[in-house]
């Protein structure tokens, strides 16, 4: 049974000074911009990711569900560069590296920093392996840590990484991408809108705001407008269609990471209490997570006494 996800002989070859600036001029995909330097490296990188996932999950054969994130990741961050007036080279291959170590020797890592450590071990062997510079390696190296330690310092090559792995959540990708994850974990439609869409709506109405990049806002501005009209369409014809009546109720609290400013929340709820159609009484309250502040709305009926429990991280702002 499939484990659910959560997330060589190389060629080296000597490599000239110049970089593919030239080439700025022009939309290229991230495949073509690391081939043209590195040939063969996206293949390695994709058998490496490939490997553990497939480790850990006691599968030899099965697709990987990281390495297509991986490769929309890339994508994003190609794209986000070029519009950057940045060379697209570094921060794609960053990319294509930040989820590396997520599954690495069959183990999973839950843990940022375990995860980080690992995708920059695998990242210096094959980059090694492959011929870039000690600087250019550097460079990605010093991406991924800013990536995923919060204290580190920022670079611009962190800021399209972080922006690019965000946005491969939403969009009709990133739509996909979250329900086949509840499909593997065996939810129904109905469980997975309850239990998880109040966290997808927040997040996508506050995607512009946890950009760290121009190009990364412009674009998030697009996908979150996408994806909020997707959900909005998906729950009238769930009501349409007797499956669930839900709506969306808006909640505007305060930014606990940044004092005068507000949050706006979408928290997805039966219009009145599910049990017996009465009003809905709630209240809510924020506490300080494992690895976030999180918000915990909690929905009770004086009329019959049921009760229920949203809860979930606040979004980042950047």
């Amino acid at each position: 049974m499939r484990t659910p996800n959560p997330d060589f002989e190389g060629l080296t070859r000597a490599i000239s000074g110049q970089d593919n600036a030239p080439r700025m001029n022009r939309a290229l995909d991230y495949r073509s911009i690391v081939e043209s330097r590195f040939p063969g490296l996206v293949d390695r990188i994709r058998d490496a990711i490939q490997e553990s996932e497939n480790k850990y999950e006691g599968n030899s054969s099965s697709e990987s569900f990281l390495w297509e994130h991986t490769q929309h990741t890339a994508s994003i961050a190609c794209q986000l560069a070029q519009a950057e007036k940045r060379d697209p080279l570094i921060p794609v291959i960053a990319a294509l590296f930040h989820d590396a170590g997520k599954f690495s020797g069959g183990k999973y890592h839950a843990e940022e920093t375990i995860e980080e450590e690992e995708s920059a071990q695998i990242a210096e062997k094959l980059l090694k392996e492959s011929g870039m510079r000690v600087g250019d390696i550097r460079n990605v190296l010093a991406g991924l840590k800013a990536l995923y330690n919060e204290k580190a310092k920022k670079n611009a090559i962190g800021a399209i990484l972080h922006d690019a792995d965000f946005l491969s959540k939403f969009g009709a990708l990133g739509i996909a991408a979250f329900f086949t994850k509840s499909a593997l974990r065996r939810r129904t439609l109905q469980s997975t809108i309850l239990g998880y869409l109040s966290k997808e709506l927040t997040y996508a109405s506050c995607l512009p705001l946890n950009m760290h990049t121009a190009s990364g806002r412009k674009l998030a501005a697009k996908k979150a407008a996408g994806s909020i009209r997707f959900f909005r369409s998906l729950l009238a014809e769930l009501r349409e269609s007797r499956i669930a009546d839900l709506g969306i109720r808006q909640l505007r609290i305060p930014n606990p990471a940044a004092r005068g400013k507000f949050l706006n929340i979408q928290i997805v709820i039966s219009p009145g209490c599910s049990k017996c159609g009465k009003n809905w009484n709630f209240v809510w309250a924020t506490e300080t997570g494992t690895k976030c502040r999180k918000l915990i709305v909690d929905w009770d009926c004086s009329h019959c006494g049921h009760r229920v429990e949203t809860s979930f991280c606040l979004p980042e702002i950047a």
